[in-house]
């Protein structure tokens, strides 16, 4: 059999109750239909206790592969092994709360052989309602990074310097070059991770697409949105009930931030996010005497 264009992935943590609509779009796809060595299926499953693994293998039978990685590694890792386990010269990673609309991998796929310093490209990403998910970003600044962390950052004042402004401006609706494009529908150049390696397995959870396509940057690699691929994804599907999704977030753009900014600039952010708070306590301490010498001149 013909190596396969591209190596769909996707990582399951008891995703049973999911996972059949994202695969099942995989296999509904025209390009997979008509050209059975267009996409491979590989499941890499972190291990799953509800059954996931002998539910998909019934299934689907051989259409698939399964790695099967025996705990909860976290996504990177997950990823990192399903890379190992593959070889086509495109990997597109799915989600199992996504399901990919027709010609996806195909669109992707054609936009990077036309443009072959682009190692990443993300889809155009619908929530369920069929309104568009804000799934691209911008590399931190320090300036960047403090109004998104506080309530600074929605005001009209600063709100044109945050971090994505222009991004909200655009409104998703021409593919463009970007910086970072979320993985919940993403496809990767083979090249890209062999020049680079694989994602950091520091990130548990969170922010390892944005490690890696730093990484792409600074070693000349180019991120693209391209909406003429299209998915729907529901968001957070294995992290319900599961645990505390803004405290990994939090987690992990910590860790970014030390990773490819430093201490000093890590520590010199917080300083500044805590000492907004004594800014609020000296302009309420104000307020409130003001108001007392007005009382007390009644």
């Amino acid at each position: 059999m013909s190596a396969p264009v591209v190596d769909v992935v996707v990582v399951c943590w008891n995703d049973k109750a999911k996972i059949t609509t994202a695969l099942d779009s995989v296999f509904a796809l025209s390009e997979v239909r008509d050209d059975a060595t267009f996409a491979r299926v590989v499941i890499s499953d972190n291990g799953s206790s509800d059954g996931s693994r002998e539910f998909l293998r019934e299934r689907y039978g051989a259409r698939i592969d399964i790695v099967e990685n025996g705990a909860n590694l976290g996504f990177a890792a997950a990823c990192n092994r399903a890379f190992a386990a593959t070889s086509a010269p495109f990997v597109f990673l799915l989600n199992p709360d996504a399901e990919l609309k027709a010609g996806a991998l195909a669109s992707i796929v054609d936009f990077m052989r036309e443009h072959p310093r682009c190692g990443i490209a993300g889809s155009r990403i619908y929530n369920h309602d069929g309104t568009i998910q804000e799934s691209c970003g911008e590399f931190d600044t320090w300036s960047g990074a403090f109004l998104r962390s506080s309530a600074w950052g929605e005001w009209p004042l600063f709100r044109a310097r945050a971090n994505g402004a222009d991004l909200r401006a655009w409104g998703y609706h021409t593919q463009r070059r970007v910086d970072i494009a979320i993985g919940a529908a993403l496809c990767i150049r083979r090249t890209l991770i062999d020049a680079i390696g694989s994602f950091d397995e520091q990130f548990f959870l969170y922010h390892e697409e944005v490690d890696f396509a730093k990484r792409a940057a600074d070693a000349g690699w180019e991120t693209w949105y391209v909406p003429a691929s299209q998915a729907t994804h529901e968001g957070m599907g294995s992290a319900k009930g599961q645990y505390s999704v803004e405290g990994r977030k939090q987690t992990s753009r910590r860790k970014y931030w030390i990773k490819h900014h430093g201490r000093v600039w890590y520590a010199t952010l917080v300083a500044a996010l805590v000492g907004r708070y004594a800014l609020y306590a000296g302009a309420l301490g104000g307020v409130v005497a003001i108001g007392r010498r007005a009382f007390a001149r009644r």
